[in-house]
């Protein structure tokens, strides 16, 4: 089952509560006018019943005065009492005078029979009014107790009210009819300002229909209300997200696919390395000393290159899943660790290592850490020369904060070098690092490591002239 759009379900909502609104806005005042109009009737039906009663009171009076008697003979009170009952002229009107619930005299008394004489006999002076339907009218009737020579009789009148009824009836009927024109006028203008206020939507359902399709160029034109710019506003924002997350996805998948092309040349060259001088070794029978350890050597280097590679990409492939084991290391003593370690190898490559450390402690993980130093560190060696100085230091930088720098007098990089120097398996001089068995992976993983502990690599060098490699972490004085 098709749904509804929004601009549908709203149209038809409003109208429903504009219509509802109105019909219930007419029905209070036309209940209103009918009550008011039953409330005169009553007062109209009061009074007349009054005059009636009056008026019969006032005849009995003259009569006993004109006769100069007392009292008047029953039969003379049932003779006035007739006769004013006959000449109760009102149209449409009805007249009954009872007495204990006997009937004496009548007019029209249809109403009055309908509306029930067996009821409890009013009090002096208290008048019951009571609205009946006889057939197609209404009447209001109307009764009272008056004392006539000494006895009491039941007086009820009868007007008929039905025009009330009917002038209620022709207001609804008048009602219903202006509420479907005004419908329809309504319904015409909510329908035109509706289209006119989801314009913009319209416009925004087709930019996200096109983003969903590929075009992530497209932005909104902010206009039209407050609510309809914020949420162009953030379709726009959303729109930027959805670009930068696509492109930083596809430099993922890019990186990736340069990566693993990387990782097949640079194992490709030591294993061919390794099967070439295998097979010439299996292949010649007589294969002189000095020849055999040359190719034996080749072997076992290449294989040496090949365990680092592996190592190196172990690392950087979990490193970001390590859980660190952190625990406060003094610095001068972690100095001191890393230099007796690399010592021999640094004069083995005829260059001196200098550390500079501060008294402080810091929250790192070990090994890590030591790891990052050491790649530091071996990098800056593989591009000094035989004589050069490497510089490990820590220095006081700011309240709590030391910055942490390796600084190396070596070939140095250019610009456009230092950016790319920390992807993996590149190099500035291939030639050199792979000399040095380096397999570019190094500064990738340092970078890893330095983010672990919440501080950010900086590269700072320039051809001929060295390269400086800095970053800032917090620190605990001793």
């Amino acid at each position: 089952m098709k749904r509804m759009k929004l601009w549908q379900q709203i149209f038809l909502c409003s109208l429903a509560m504009i219509m509802l609104a109105i019909d219930i806005i007419a029905c209070l005042l036309l209940y209103r006018s009918h009550q008011l109009l039953v409330k005169q009737e009553q007062s109209r039906g009061v009074s007349d019943h009054q005059s009636f009663s009056v008026n019969l009171v006032n005849n009995v009076l003259y009569e006993r005065l004109k006769q100069n008697r007392f009292f008047l003979a029953e039969e003379t009170v049932l003779e006035l009492i007739q006769k004013q009952t006959d000449t109760h002229a009102e149209p449409g009107s009805g007249v009954l005078v009872a007495k204990e619930k006997r009937w004496l005299a009548s007019r029209n008394p249809e109403a009055i029979v309908a509306s029930g004489l067996d009821e409890e006999t009013a009090g002096e002076n208290v008048y019951q009014v009571k609205i009946i339907d006889v057939g197609s009218h209404s009447y209001l009737v109307v009764h009272s107790l008056i004392s006539i020579e000494g006895q009491n009789y039941d007086i009820f009148t009868s007007s008929d009210v039905s025009k009330i009824y009917l002038f209620r009836d022709q207001q609804l009927q008048s009602i219903q009819i202006l509420s479907v024109l005004c419908g329809c006028v309504i319904a015409g203008i909510l329908l035109g300002l509706l289209l006119w206020l989801m314009a913009p939507l319209k416009k925004i359902n087709e930019t996200t229909r096109q983003i969903a399709k590929g075009n992530y160029d497209i932005r909104l034109e902010e206009q039209g209300s407050s609510e309809l710019m914020e949420l162009c506003r953030n379709m726009n924002r959303m729109a930027d997200a959805i670009e930068k997350n696509v492109n930083a996805l596809k430099k993922v998948a890019d990186d990736r696919k340069d990566f693993i092309a990387n990782l097949a040349h640079e194992m490709k060259t030591p294993l061919t390395s390794i099967l070439g001088f295998g097979d010439l070794l299996r292949i010649q029978r007589m294969v002189p000393e000095e020849q055999r350890q040359e190719y034996a050597g080749i072997i076992v280097e290449e294989a040496k290159r090949l365990r680092t590679l592996s190592g190196k990409l172990m690392e950087l492939i979990t490193v970001g899943n390590t859980t660190l084991e952190k625990e406060w290391i003094a610095l001068p003593a972690l100095f001191a660790e890393v230099e007796t370690v690399l010592t021999p190898m640094m004069e083995k490559a005829g260059i001196q290592l200098q550390s500079h450390p501060i008294d402080g402690m810091i929250w790192i993980d070990q090994e890590l850490f030591k790891s990052l130093l050491y790649n530091l560190i071996d990098n800056a060696v593989k591009a000094s020369a035989t004589g050069n100085v490497v510089i490990l230091e820590a220095k006081q930088w700011a309240e709590n904060r030391v910055r942490f720098s390796i600084i190396d007098h070596g070939i140095g990089m250019k610009e456009e070098d230092i950016r790319q120097v920390v992807q993996p398996f590149y190099m500035v001089d291939k030639s050199r690092t792979r000399k040095h068995g380096g397999a570019g992976l190094g500064l990738a993983l340092c970078v890893e490591i330095v983010k672990l502990h919440g501080g950010e690599l900086s590269i700072a060098s320039q051809p001929g002239e060295g390269t400086t490699v800095s970053w800032e972490m917090e620190v605990k004085g001793s």
